[in-house]
């Protein structure tokens, strides 16, 4: 298959991949947002290999743009999901030291002694 071929190939199945993604970004979870920048990756590296943007031309170039524009908004729900994994972390650490602020340890051979009045 000729380089040109290669590229076109491998910028629409990133293309695809992204609208995909895109379309349902609200909906997805850390570990499919995970997923895909994996599998994004994969195709980039794949594109460099062929010499991607250099040998690109300007169609490529334009569909390149396309999908790079859409890197704010994926970037910004990546951040989204880091915040709320931050404050889940958080609440967590919290949570576990006021337990263990009524849990307190006593040894086992002491007496609790209670006054009357």
């Amino acid at each position: 298959m000729e380089s040109k071929d290669q590229i076109n190939q491998l910028i629409d199945e990133l293309a695809i991949l992204t609208d995909a993604f895109v379309k349902e970004i609200n909906t997805k979870s850390s570990d499919e947002t995970e997923a895909f920048v994996n599998e994004r990756q994969s195709i980039v590296e794949r594109l460099i290999r062929l010499g991607g943007p250099a040998k690109a031309n300007q169609e490529q170039h334009t569909k390149l743009n396309h999908i790079l524009a859409y890197d704010a908004l994926i970037e910004s729900h990546m951040l989204a999901l880091k915040d709320e994994a931050q404050q889940w972390l958080m609440q967590r650490n919290a949570a576990r030291s006021q337990r263990n602020l009524y849990e307190a340890k006593y040894a086992a051979d002491s007496y609790l002694m209670d006054k009357r009045k």
